[in-house]
């Protein structure tokens, strides 16, 4: 039961109360990050396309993060088409490159409609825990400003406080998964 509460039924994935659960009390070191993703104009694929699709949408985009999840990563959907991972033992670096590879490769899925073939994208903000600990709340807020950073640079690109200025947008023909 106690399990069932911390599901997103949907996808499978921890829900907010998981994230709260596994990571609410623990302190953020500088080697931790979350990255919030959070899907680029799903309000007109539910509105074009309906919500069976939109929620094929949401199920894609959890297979992709299952199928880069592995220790250290614990992956949760927060709510709606907004999605977050917790990464730990991972450089600022390599937390840019896990999440522009997790944008590349929902770019590359496709969901067969009525209406034809739907590719998505996925914008990324990156928060990162510091030398004295960080709470889950500060990196949040952290990742949050960095996702809207990227929602206003155009979207389709991951942000991190490294990048704040510097979006590069996730084009799989440019960048490979």
């Amino acid at each position: 039961l106690k399990a069932e509460t911390m599901t997103d039924p949907l996808t499978g994935l921890m829900n907010r109360r998981g994230l709260m659960s596994l990571h609410g009390e623990r302190p953020f070191g500088p080697f931790m990050a979350v990255v919030m993703f959070d899907l680029d104009h799903f309000k007109r694929t539910n509105d074009v396309y309906g919500h069976p699709v939109g929620d094929q949408v949401l199920c894609r985009f959890a297979a992709v993060i299952r199928k880069y999840a592995r220790t250290g990563v614990d992956a949760f959907r927060l709510g709606g088409e907004e999605f977050a991972i917790v990464m730990s033992r991972m450089t600022e670096e390599r937390a840019y490159d896990l999440a522009s590879k997790i944008g590349v490769a929902f770019g590359t899925e496709v969901v067969a409609t009525p209406h034809g073939p739907l590719r998505s994208t996925v914008s990324g903000g990156i928060g990162f825990g510091g030398a004295d600990g960080c709470s889950l709340d500060e990196v949040l807020a952290e990742a949050d400003a960095a996702l809207y950073a990227a929602k206003r640079a155009g979207r389709n690109c991951v942000i991190s406080r490294k990048r704040m200025g510097k979006a590069e947008p996730i084009e799989p023909a440019l960048r490979s998964a």
